[in-house]
């Protein structure tokens, strides 16, 4: 089910990918394209997806409605005519504030990054991304460069590699994990976690096209948790 480009469609993705949405204080969208509803709820299992309950996320960079479409890889999916902004275009930004309990230190969720970039523009300058930001964002790129500069992403890699098309290592995208979907190539389940403090946070979560507006990425969330655990580290994992 798209959501709308609006307060209330974000509250609806928010409280969608949280297990306890009374930590939730609000979300909106802090960059959207204006076309082709680019972000969605679904209850249909797909990709491993959901992971806890009957709905997750979807928050893409073209149309949400067409994740479930088998097509082969390299194909295009839709416009969203979202404006340039940090060096990329179709950008989505969806920002929660959270409420953080005087005994909690981590905060975590499941996704999966799903491409159809992958595999015809691996290593070009087409290469879309996903980050996660506490806080802050402040992430940039160029417009006709590979490079993403996110020094507050912790959904990276042992190496700080930041998610995207172009990924190595253990979030390298194949095109086993993206089955039944309409994206070439996936990363397997992924948990991105951060140390937080009790009080008020912002959590920043980013997926954009980078170097066109043809072929759509996506990445599908869940389970986010607020939890105290013996030591909340920076960056991924795999999760079965």
């Amino acid at each position: 089910m798209p959501v709308t480009e609006s307060h209330a469609g974000a509250q609806m993705l928010a409280r969608t990918m949280m297990v306890d949405s009374r930590q939730l204080i609000n979300a909106r969208f802090a960059a959207l394209p204006p076309d082709s509803h680019p972000n969605a709820i679904s209850t249909e299992p797909l990709a491993g997806f959901p992971r806890r309950g009957k709905a997750y996320a979807i928050l893409t960079n073209g149309c949400a409605r067409l994740a479930d479409q088998h097509k082969s890889a390299g194909q295009p999916g839709c416009r969203d005519n979202g404006l340039e902004f940090r060096g990329v275009r179709d950008l989505t930004i969806l920002r929660l504030q959270v409420r953080v309990p005087s005994n909690k230190n981590c905060l975590s969720f499941r996704f999966r990054f799903l491409s159809q970039e992958y595999p015809t523009y691996v290593n070009q300058q087409y290469n879309d991304g996903f980050i996660a930001e506490m806080d802050v964002s402040n992430w940039s790129s160029l417009p006709n460069s590979p490079t993403i500069v996110a020094p507050r992403d912790f959904a990276v890699g042992p190496a700080g590699q930041v998610i995207r098309v172009n990924n190595t290592g253990p979030a390298q995208l194949t095109a086993a994990n993206a089955k039944g979907t309409t994206y070439g190539g996936a990363t397997p389940i992924l948990r991105a976690s951060s140390p937080v403090t009790p009080g008020r946070h912002f959590l920043y979560l980013s997926i954009f096209d980078q170097g066109d507006r043809q072929y759509d990425s996506a990445a599908f969330i869940d389970n986010l948790t607020i939890n105290h655990v013996t030591s909340c580290k920076s960056g991924l994992v795999h999760t079965k």
